[in-house]
């Protein structure tokens, strides 16, 4: 999960630089960098999915915490387990899918075809990557019963 988050920050920094050199390049009436807004679109979700197991991992996601504060420890704890079994479900769901859909893509060879052309199972192995720690995660919270209103400092 380390890897693959630092993976989704390198990802945001080089879109980041892109963009700047982008507009410096427009500014002076150079060439545009040509797929860019194509690369940007696929980077961004890639780096979603890939940041996302180690956001929950820290216990650095958002959350709305209004009615849980005013439970007690167990119950917040209890509440807890059921959310991640929740969150283990729907993410399991999401890797079994973006799994399905990378087997038919690759089996078919179907390619993206836009400025840039590429295999269109390339995108779908960050959901399905991330699903498949994202379960994992959830299921680990879920076994320990992580309190989620002790939330770390991000620090980010």
């Amino acid at each position: 999960m380390n890897a693959l988050a630092l993976v989704a920050g390198a990802i945001f920094a080089a879109i980041a630089v892109a963009i700047a050199v982008n507009v410096g390049l427009r500014a002076v009436d150079g060439p545009q960098i040509r797929g860019l807004v194509d690369l940007i679109e696929a980077g961004m979700v890639a780096a979603t999915f890939l940041g996302a197991p180690w956001v929950l991992s820290k216990n650095a996601h958002v959350t709305v915490d209004i009615f849980t504060t005013q439970l007690s420890p167990d119950r917040r704890r209890q509440l807890g387990r059921i959310v991640c079994l929740v969150g283990m479900t729907v993410s399991a769901v999401l890797f079994w899918s973006a799994l399905q859909a990378v087997l038919v893509s690759f089996g078919r060879g179907s390619m993206v075809r836009g400025i840039l052309v590429y295999p269109e199972w390339w995108p779908l192995m960050a959901p399905t990557v991330s699903g498949a720690l994202l379960a994992l995660e959830f299921a680990r919270r879920a076994i320990e019963g992580t309190d989620t209103a002790d939330r770390q400092a991000s620090g980010l």
